[in-house]
């Protein structure tokens, strides 16, 4: 997909679902689709450098929501985000949404309507929230021992430890290794529902990590 074709799904994107920061895959039906970010602003759509999946992909939101602010306009993630995955992405093999989805757990660790919405009118599209997006990188975390989401968690922990949730990052931790995956689950749940007031934080740690 070239630029101009981005432009216009992106274009299609806003007339249908509204926002006007825009993050999606290049291509629909192959699991491991990179992902394009786009932004309108000064009625023209600006199309930033692919990203090779959607972590990278909420990093250029977080870039863009930035630079929006710094010339004055009145922008936030809810509001003005559209971070989409599609189907196939969805269903990716071998990949973590798989066992977000079934893998050990008495049921599908994203909730839908909640850390994954899908489009009423575009079966099949979906759009992923803060929450949804710590939940990814807790199961990269214990599946996957990547280190990137090793650092995520730390981070979301510091987080809490000054949002006054009553423990050291330490003492953090180590209640949530002692959890099975449904117990550790629901206690992001709980901590993000508590703790997490803009979903901008969650960006904020990934942008923290990408400079690193």
């Amino acid at each position: 997909m070239n630029n101009e074709l981005i432009r216009e799904k992106a274009k299609v994107i806003r007339e249908q679902q509204g926002g006007r920061i825009f993050g999606f895959p290049i291509h629909e039906e192959e699991p491991y689709s990179p992902y394009a970010v786009v932004v309108f602003w000064g009625g023209m759509y600006h199309v930033y450098p692919e990203a090779k999946d959607i972590s990278f992909a909420a990093l250029g939101v977080k870039t863009v929501l930035e630079q929006l602010q710094k010339h004055g306009e009145d922008v936030n993630f809810e509001r003005d985000v559209r971070l989409i995955s599609y189907q196939a992405q969805i269903d990716a093999p071998n990949v973590v949404m798989r066992r977000l989805k079934k893998e050990n757990v008495t049921r599908p660790l994203l909730e839908k309507g909640v850390d994954v919405i899908e489009h009423d009118e575009l079966p099949g599209e979906y759009l992923f929230s803060g929450r949804g997006l710590v939940k990814w990188t807790y199961i990269e975390m214990v599946d996957e021992k990547n280190p990137k989401a090793i650092q995520f968690m730390n981070e979301y922990y510091k987080l809490l430890a000054m949002r006054k949730y009553g423990k050291t990052v330490a003492a953090i931790k180590q209640e949530v290794r002692r959890k099975t995956k449904d117990e550790a689950i629901a206690w992001i749940e709980k901590t993000y529902k508590r703790y997490i007031s803009d979903s901008r934080e969650i960006i904020d740690i990934m942008n923290l990590l990408s400079e690193r």
